[in-house]
């Protein structure tokens, strides 16, 4: 696989964070559960941001998010069943 498609596919493979739908919860449950540290919060009672650098794509924070606030893509998150 050539670099450049590598690099579109991490890209791509990294979650953000809708700040619409983040309730900036004080003690954050994906930021808890995230193993490569990559949900950061600047200040508190602001919605936190994925650091691309950091985030290895395993996407245990999407399920995490009580409020369904981090998605892939911008797609919400299917509902399981």
């Amino acid at each position: 696989m050539p670099l450049l498609e590598t690099t579109k596919a991490q890209a791509a493979a990294v979650p953000r964070v809708v700040d619409e739908r983040c309730r900036a919860c004080r003690k954050c449950l994906a930021r808890d559960l995230c193993r490569s540290k990559a949900i950061l919060q600047i200040d508190p009672g602001e919605p936190p941001f994925i650091d691309p650098g950091r985030c290895y794509g395993c996407h245990a924070c999407i399920p995490a998010c009580p409020s369904g606030a981090i998605v892939l893509n911008g797609r919400p998150p299917q509902p399981a069943g």
